[in-house]
Protein backbone atom coordinates (compact mmCIF):
# COMPACT_ATOMS: atom_id res chain seq x y z
CA UNK A 1 0.00 0.00 0.00
CA UNK A 2 1.38 3.53 -0.75
CA UNK A 3 2.07 6.04 1.91
CA UNK A 4 -0.59 8.30 2.38
CA UNK A 5 0.96 12.05 1.32
CA UNK A 6 -0.41 15.01 4.66
CA UNK A 7 -0.11 18.53 4.26
CA UNK A 8 2.48 19.16 7.76
CA UNK A 9 3.61 22.71 7.29
CA UNK A 10 1.03 25.37 5.80
CA UNK A 11 2.07 29.22 5.19
CA UNK A 12 1.18 32.15 2.95
CA UNK A 13 0.90 35.52 2.08
CA UNK A 14 -2.29 37.08 0.91
CA UNK A 15 -4.08 40.60 0.18
CA UNK A 16 -5.55 40.52 3.78
CA UNK A 17 -2.20 39.53 5.69
CA UNK A 18 1.42 37.79 5.49
CA UNK A 19 -0.18 35.05 7.67
CA UNK A 20 -2.26 32.08 7.46
CA UNK A 21 -4.05 33.22 10.78
CA UNK A 22 -3.88 36.75 9.55
CA UNK A 23 -5.77 35.98 6.03
CA UNK A 24 -8.44 33.38 8.16
CA UNK A 25 -9.49 36.21 10.66
CA UNK A 26 -9.79 39.07 8.29
CA UNK A 27 -12.08 36.60 6.37
CA UNK A 28 -14.19 35.46 9.54
CA UNK A 29 -14.49 39.00 10.40
CA UNK A 30 -15.65 39.82 6.42
CA UNK A 31 -12.96 42.32 5.63
CA UNK A 32 -11.53 42.23 1.61
CA UNK A 33 -7.91 43.32 0.83
CA UNK A 34 -8.58 45.40 -2.09
CA UNK A 35 -6.59 48.78 -2.53
CA UNK A 36 -6.05 50.74 -5.23
CA UNK A 37 -2.71 49.81 -6.94
CA UNK A 38 -0.31 51.59 -9.61
CA UNK A 39 2.23 49.94 -11.33
CA UNK A 40 4.87 50.25 -14.24
CA UNK A 41 7.82 48.08 -15.06
CA UNK A 42 9.59 49.98 -17.88
CA UNK A 43 8.16 46.98 -20.37
CA UNK A 44 4.50 49.07 -21.55
CA UNK A 45 4.29 52.66 -22.15
CA UNK A 46 2.33 54.52 -19.12
CA UNK A 47 1.41 52.77 -15.45
CA UNK A 48 -1.56 50.84 -15.33
CA UNK A 49 -3.76 51.49 -12.57
CA UNK A 50 -6.80 49.60 -10.74
CA UNK A 51 -8.19 48.61 -7.78
CA UNK A 52 -6.22 45.02 -7.11
CA UNK A 53 -5.72 42.69 -3.71
CA UNK A 54 -1.89 43.27 -2.97
CA UNK A 55 0.46 42.33 -0.62
CA UNK A 56 1.67 44.34 2.29
CA UNK A 57 5.65 43.46 2.73
CA UNK A 58 5.37 41.89 6.47
CA UNK A 59 7.40 39.00 6.22
CA UNK A 60 10.81 37.96 7.58
CA UNK A 61 13.32 37.85 5.64
CA UNK A 62 15.13 34.45 5.02
CA UNK A 63 18.48 33.41 6.88
CA UNK A 64 20.20 31.56 3.87
CA UNK A 65 20.11 35.07 2.20
CA UNK A 66 22.73 37.68 2.11
CA UNK A 67 21.64 41.03 1.59
CA UNK A 68 23.13 40.84 -2.04
CA UNK A 69 21.88 37.77 -2.68
CA UNK A 70 17.95 39.42 -1.48
CA UNK A 71 18.46 42.48 -3.40
CA UNK A 72 18.80 40.31 -6.63
CA UNK A 73 15.76 38.10 -6.53
CA UNK A 74 12.70 38.62 -8.12
CA UNK A 75 9.64 39.24 -6.59
CA UNK A 76 8.51 36.21 -6.65
CA UNK A 77 11.63 34.40 -5.33
CA UNK A 78 11.82 36.85 -2.51
CA UNK A 79 8.28 36.20 -2.17
CA UNK A 80 8.33 32.09 -1.84
CA UNK A 81 11.41 31.86 0.07
CA UNK A 82 10.13 33.92 3.05
CA UNK A 83 7.08 32.05 3.11
CA UNK A 84 8.44 28.90 2.23
CA UNK A 85 10.75 28.99 5.53
CA UNK A 86 7.51 29.65 7.84
CA UNK A 87 6.26 26.43 5.97
CA UNK A 88 9.04 24.69 6.85
CA UNK A 89 9.37 25.59 10.58
CA UNK A 90 5.41 24.98 10.12
CA UNK A 91 6.21 21.44 9.80
CA UNK A 92 8.63 21.48 12.55
CA UNK A 93 11.76 21.44 10.50
CA UNK A 94 15.43 23.62 11.13
CA UNK A 95 18.73 23.63 11.53
CA UNK A 96 19.84 20.05 12.73
CA UNK A 97 15.92 18.67 12.43
CA UNK A 98 15.05 18.30 8.90
CA UNK A 99 14.52 15.37 6.04
CA UNK A 100 17.72 14.06 4.48
CA UNK A 101 18.33 16.93 2.14
CA UNK A 102 18.93 14.38 -1.25
CA UNK A 103 15.29 13.31 0.12
CA UNK A 104 13.33 16.71 0.29
CA UNK A 105 12.04 18.19 -3.14
CA UNK A 106 10.82 21.31 -3.98
CA UNK A 107 7.50 21.76 -6.67
CA UNK A 108 5.76 24.98 -7.72
CA UNK A 109 3.16 26.36 -9.20
CA UNK A 110 2.81 29.40 -11.40
CA UNK A 111 0.57 31.35 -13.99
CA UNK A 112 3.39 33.56 -15.08
CA UNK A 113 6.23 33.81 -12.58
CA UNK A 114 9.64 35.43 -13.83
CA UNK A 115 7.67 36.59 -17.29
CA UNK A 116 8.29 39.96 -15.99
CA UNK A 117 12.12 39.44 -15.81
CA UNK A 118 12.71 36.91 -18.61
CA UNK A 119 11.26 39.81 -20.91
CA UNK A 120 12.95 42.73 -19.09
CA UNK A 121 16.16 40.89 -19.78
CA UNK A 122 15.43 40.18 -23.70
CA UNK A 123 14.66 43.85 -23.65
CA UNK A 124 18.05 45.17 -21.81
CA UNK A 125 20.04 42.48 -24.53
CA UNK A 126 18.20 43.30 -27.44
CA UNK A 127 18.10 47.62 -26.73
CA UNK A 128 21.53 47.76 -24.42
CA UNK A 129 23.47 44.86 -26.15
CA UNK A 130 23.92 41.12 -24.08
CA UNK A 131 27.35 42.77 -22.64
CA UNK A 132 25.43 45.11 -20.10
CA UNK A 133 22.72 42.87 -19.10
CA UNK A 134 23.31 42.38 -14.99
CA UNK A 135 24.50 38.58 -14.53
CA UNK A 136 21.91 38.44 -11.55
CA UNK A 137 19.34 39.30 -13.83
CA UNK A 138 19.16 36.09 -15.93
CA UNK A 139 19.08 33.43 -13.72
CA UNK A 140 15.74 35.64 -12.19
CA UNK A 141 13.71 35.83 -15.35
CA UNK A 142 13.51 32.18 -15.53
CA UNK A 143 10.37 30.79 -14.76
CA UNK A 144 12.05 27.73 -12.51
CA UNK A 145 14.28 30.72 -10.58
CA UNK A 146 11.12 30.96 -7.75
CA UNK A 147 11.53 26.79 -7.09
CA UNK A 148 15.38 27.00 -7.15
CA UNK A 149 15.80 29.89 -4.70
CA UNK A 150 13.37 28.13 -2.44
CA UNK A 151 15.55 25.12 -2.50
CA UNK A 152 18.27 26.94 -1.82
CA UNK A 153 16.50 28.47 1.43
CA UNK A 154 15.78 25.29 2.66
CA UNK A 155 18.53 23.68 1.92
CA UNK A 156 16.51 21.27 -0.55
CA UNK A 157 18.72 18.70 -2.59
CA UNK A 158 16.00 16.58 -4.30
CA UNK A 159 13.97 17.12 -7.45
CA UNK A 160 13.28 20.66 -8.39
CA UNK A 161 9.62 20.99 -10.42
CA UNK A 162 7.86 24.34 -12.07
CA UNK A 163 4.70 23.35 -13.42
CA UNK A 164 2.51 26.14 -14.97
CA UNK A 165 -1.37 25.65 -15.81
CA UNK A 166 -2.97 28.45 -15.26
CA UNK A 167 -5.36 28.98 -12.26
CA UNK A 168 -4.90 25.22 -12.20
CA UNK A 169 -1.11 25.36 -11.45
CA UNK A 170 -1.12 25.10 -7.67
CA UNK A 171 -3.07 21.87 -7.75
CA UNK A 172 -0.70 20.29 -10.43
CA UNK A 173 1.82 21.56 -8.09
CA UNK A 174 0.16 19.58 -5.07
CA UNK A 175 -0.40 16.49 -7.57
CA UNK A 176 3.13 16.32 -8.81
CA UNK A 177 3.97 16.53 -5.04
CA UNK A 178 1.89 13.97 -3.79
CA UNK A 179 3.39 11.53 -6.54
CA UNK A 180 6.42 12.25 -4.81
CA UNK A 181 5.79 10.85 -1.94
CA UNK A 182 3.27 8.44 -2.45
CA UNK A 183 6.35 6.44 -4.99
CA UNK A 184 9.27 7.18 -2.41
CA UNK A 185 10.98 10.08 -4.64
CA UNK A 186 10.99 12.14 -1.47
CA UNK A 187 10.85 12.17 2.12
CA UNK A 188 9.15 15.60 1.89
CA UNK A 189 7.90 18.20 -0.34
CA UNK A 190 7.77 22.10 -0.54
CA UNK A 191 4.76 22.38 -2.35
CA UNK A 192 4.33 26.39 -3.20
CA UNK A 193 1.99 28.20 -5.53
CA UNK A 194 3.07 32.45 -6.41
CA UNK A 195 1.61 35.17 -8.34
CA UNK A 196 1.99 38.88 -8.44
CA UNK A 197 0.73 41.90 -9.98
CA UNK A 198 2.10 43.28 -12.80
CA UNK A 199 0.95 45.93 -15.52
CA UNK A 200 -0.87 43.84 -17.92
CA UNK A 201 -2.87 41.71 -15.18
CA UNK A 202 -3.52 45.18 -13.78
CA UNK A 203 -4.72 47.08 -17.18
CA UNK A 204 -6.94 43.75 -17.33
CA UNK A 205 -8.32 44.14 -13.76
CA UNK A 206 -9.14 47.73 -14.61
CA UNK A 207 -12.66 46.05 -16.66
CA UNK A 208 -13.31 43.90 -13.52
CA UNK A 209 -15.66 44.98 -10.78
CA UNK A 210 -16.93 44.27 -7.11
CA UNK A 211 -15.97 40.35 -7.02
CA UNK A 212 -19.47 38.44 -7.36
CA UNK A 213 -18.40 34.40 -6.56
CA UNK A 214 -21.59 32.75 -8.59
CA UNK A 215 -23.69 35.99 -8.41
CA UNK A 216 -25.80 36.19 -11.30
CA UNK A 217 -24.45 39.73 -12.31
CA UNK A 218 -20.83 38.99 -11.64
CA UNK A 219 -18.55 40.75 -14.39
CA UNK A 220 -15.75 39.75 -13.74
CA UNK A 221 -12.93 39.55 -10.46
CA UNK A 222 -9.96 42.15 -9.64
CA UNK A 223 -6.27 40.59 -10.00
CA UNK A 224 -4.37 39.63 -6.46
CA UNK A 225 -1.41 38.26 -5.82
CA UNK A 226 -0.64 35.69 -3.31
CA UNK A 227 2.27 33.46 -2.32
CA UNK A 228 1.57 29.59 -0.59
CA UNK A 229 4.13 26.92 0.29
CA UNK A 230 2.71 23.59 1.97
CA UNK A 231 4.99 20.87 3.33
CA UNK A 232 4.13 17.55 2.13
CA UNK A 233 5.45 14.47 4.03
CA UNK A 234 4.40 10.51 4.44
CA UNK A 235 1.80 10.60 7.14
CA UNK A 236 3.09 8.18 8.92
CA UNK A 237 6.43 9.11 9.11
CA UNK A 238 5.11 12.50 9.63
CA UNK A 239 3.06 11.26 12.82
CA UNK A 240 6.17 8.94 13.93
CA UNK A 241 8.22 12.40 14.53
CA UNK A 242 5.53 13.67 16.71
CA UNK A 243 4.76 16.65 13.47
CA UNK A 244 0.84 17.80 13.37
CA UNK A 245 -0.64 17.06 9.96
CA UNK A 246 -3.14 20.01 9.01
CA UNK A 247 -4.57 17.94 6.27
CA UNK A 248 -4.68 14.48 4.25
CA UNK A 249 -4.64 14.34 0.03
CA UNK A 250 -7.21 11.36 -0.06
CA UNK A 251 -7.75 12.17 -3.62
CA UNK A 252 -6.70 13.77 -6.42
CA UNK A 253 -8.27 14.14 -10.22
CA UNK A 254 -7.42 16.41 -13.18
CA UNK A 255 -10.15 17.69 -15.42
CA UNK A 256 -11.37 15.74 -18.12
CA UNK A 257 -13.84 15.69 -21.51
CA UNK A 258 -12.52 18.98 -23.33
CA UNK A 259 -12.95 22.55 -23.26
CA UNK A 260 -16.54 22.62 -21.98
CA UNK A 261 -15.77 23.35 -18.42
CA UNK A 262 -18.98 22.31 -16.66
CA UNK A 263 -18.87 19.15 -18.26
CA UNK A 264 -14.95 18.65 -17.68
CA UNK A 265 -15.14 19.52 -14.27
CA UNK A 266 -18.04 17.23 -13.07
CA UNK A 267 -16.33 13.41 -13.95
CA UNK A 268 -13.30 14.93 -12.10
CA UNK A 269 -14.93 15.57 -8.60
CA UNK A 270 -16.42 11.92 -8.97
CA UNK A 271 -12.59 10.79 -9.98
CA UNK A 272 -11.85 12.31 -6.63
CA UNK A 273 -14.23 11.41 -4.67
CA UNK A 274 -13.84 7.78 -5.43
CA UNK A 275 -10.21 7.60 -4.93
CA UNK A 276 -10.43 9.18 -1.37
CA UNK A 277 -13.37 6.65 -0.93
CA UNK A 278 -16.09 9.17 0.20
CA UNK A 279 -19.37 9.94 -0.71
CA UNK A 280 -20.53 13.29 -2.08
CA UNK A 281 -23.26 12.89 1.20
CA UNK A 282 -20.09 12.82 3.68
CA UNK A 283 -18.67 16.26 2.33
CA UNK A 284 -19.21 19.25 4.84
CA UNK A 285 -17.55 22.02 2.62
CA UNK A 286 -16.31 22.59 -0.82
CA UNK A 287 -13.87 25.41 -1.11
CA UNK A 288 -14.52 26.94 -4.56
CA UNK A 289 -12.57 29.52 -6.67
CA UNK A 290 -15.15 31.25 -8.23
CA UNK A 291 -13.91 34.92 -7.88
CA UNK A 292 -17.09 36.17 -10.24
CA UNK A 293 -15.65 35.07 -13.91
CA UNK A 294 -18.58 35.17 -15.88
CA UNK A 295 -17.64 31.77 -17.95
CA UNK A 296 -15.56 29.82 -15.33
CA UNK A 297 -18.09 30.44 -12.16
CA UNK A 298 -21.02 28.98 -14.49
CA UNK A 299 -18.98 26.16 -15.26
CA UNK A 300 -18.01 25.14 -11.73
CA UNK A 301 -21.18 26.10 -10.03
CA UNK A 302 -22.35 23.53 -12.78
CA UNK A 303 -19.87 21.00 -11.93
CA UNK A 304 -20.21 20.97 -7.83
CA UNK A 305 -23.95 21.11 -7.87
CA UNK A 306 -23.71 17.92 -10.02
CA UNK A 307 -21.04 16.41 -8.21
CA UNK A 308 -21.96 16.93 -4.85
CA UNK A 309 -26.40 18.27 -5.38
CA UNK A 310 -27.41 21.09 -3.69
CA UNK A 311 -27.15 20.18 0.33
CA UNK A 312 -22.97 21.24 0.43
CA UNK A 313 -22.58 24.37 1.52
CA UNK A 314 -19.88 25.93 -0.95
CA UNK A 315 -17.76 28.87 -0.09
CA UNK A 316 -15.37 30.92 -1.51
CA UNK A 317 -12.60 33.21 -0.55
CA UNK A 318 -11.87 35.17 -3.38
CA UNK A 319 -14.53 37.57 -3.09
CA UNK A 320 -11.99 38.64 -0.99
CA UNK A 321 -8.58 37.90 -2.36
CA UNK A 322 -9.55 38.52 -5.85
CA UNK A 323 -8.11 36.07 -8.84
CA UNK A 324 -4.48 35.22 -7.42
CA UNK A 325 -3.92 33.32 -10.44
CA UNK A 326 -1.89 30.41 -10.62
CA UNK A 327 -1.64 30.64 -6.39
CA UNK A 328 -5.42 29.95 -6.37
CA UNK A 329 -5.46 25.98 -5.75
CA UNK A 330 -3.11 26.35 -2.88
CA UNK A 331 -4.99 29.13 -1.06
CA UNK A 332 -8.15 26.87 -1.44
CA UNK A 333 -6.31 23.65 0.20
CA UNK A 334 -4.84 26.19 2.95
CA UNK A 335 -8.06 27.41 4.51
CA UNK A 336 -9.88 24.38 3.86
CA UNK A 337 -7.76 22.86 6.06
CA UNK A 338 -7.86 25.65 8.72
CA UNK A 339 -11.88 25.26 7.94
CA UNK A 340 -11.07 21.78 9.42
CA UNK A 341 -9.33 22.40 12.49
CA UNK A 342 -11.45 25.24 13.46
CA UNK A 343 -14.85 23.96 12.51
CA UNK A 344 -16.10 26.59 10.85
CA UNK A 345 -15.97 28.25 7.48
CA UNK A 346 -16.21 32.64 6.45
CA UNK A 347 -18.90 34.16 4.74
CA UNK A 348 -18.38 34.24 0.59
CA UNK A 349 -17.05 38.35 0.24
CA UNK A 350 -19.67 39.81 -2.50
CA UNK A 351 -22.07 37.14 -2.23
CA UNK A 352 -25.39 38.80 -4.35
CA UNK A 353 -28.18 36.64 -5.95
CA UNK A 354 -26.39 33.47 -7.17
CA UNK A 355 -26.63 31.56 -10.00
CA UNK A 356 -29.77 29.30 -10.30
CA UNK A 357 -27.78 25.71 -10.13
CA UNK A 358 -25.25 27.46 -7.66
CA UNK A 359 -25.25 25.05 -4.40
CA UNK A 360 -25.51 27.48 -1.12
CA UNK A 361 -23.15 29.31 0.79
CA UNK A 362 -21.70 28.12 3.96
CA UNK A 363 -24.16 29.04 7.58
CA UNK A 364 -21.97 31.95 9.40
CA UNK A 365 -21.17 30.34 12.71
CA UNK A 366 -19.27 30.74 15.34
CA UNK A 367 -15.68 29.08 15.67
CA UNK A 368 -16.01 25.43 16.71
CA UNK A 369 -19.88 25.17 16.76
CA UNK A 370 -20.02 23.97 12.50
CA UNK A 371 -21.11 19.94 12.85
CA UNK A 372 -18.51 18.40 10.73
CA UNK A 373 -19.87 15.25 8.23
CA UNK A 374 -17.66 11.64 8.51
CA UNK A 375 -15.00 14.23 5.84
CA UNK A 376 -14.44 17.24 4.74
CA UNK A 377 -13.40 18.85 1.43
Amino acid sequence: MSPTAAVTGIALASPLGGSLDATWEALLAGRTGFTPVTATDGLYPGVAKATAGALADDLPDVPAFGRKRLRALSRESLLVSRVGMLAWQDAGFGPGKAPDPEETAVVLGTAAGGLTGYLQVMRDGLTLGPELVSPYAGPQGSLNAAASDLSIAAGAQGSIVTVTAGRCSGAHALTVAADHVRTGQAQAVLVAAVDVLDPLRLAAGERGGTPRPFGADRAGAPPGEAAVVLVVEDAARARARGARVHAEIAGVSALRGGADGASAAAPAFAAALAEAGVAAGDLSLVCSSAAGDPHTDRAEAFAVHGAVGSGTPVHSPFGALGDCAGATALLQVALTARALADRCAPPTAGRGPRIRTCPPSPPRTARGTWRAGPRWS
